[in-house]
């Protein structure tokens, strides 16, 4: 019996998905801000809930940023 090679499907050059990884970074980044600031606050305070929302914003853009990467690696 022969053994069939497994063929690596061709990853995009890095130059074509440069930006979508940049804009994860940030992404990441404002991730680990939001975070920092949470931390510092009381459990009920108003901005405390503010700045979770928009961390959860954030999230899921990262989210989709990454899954949208994903489909065309």
């Amino acid at each position: 019996m022969t053994a069939m090679a497994r063929i690596r499907p061709i990853d995009p050059p890095p130059l074509l998905v440069w930006s979508e990884l940049a804009a994860i970074d940030r992404l990441q980044v404002q991730r680990e801000e939001l975070i920092r600031r949470i931390k510092l606050l009381p459990p009920r305070s108003f901005r405390r809930v503010e700045l979770e929302a928009r961390l959860r914003l954030v999230t899921a853009q990262q989210l989709e940023l990454q899954n949208t990467l994903g489909d065309r690696l």
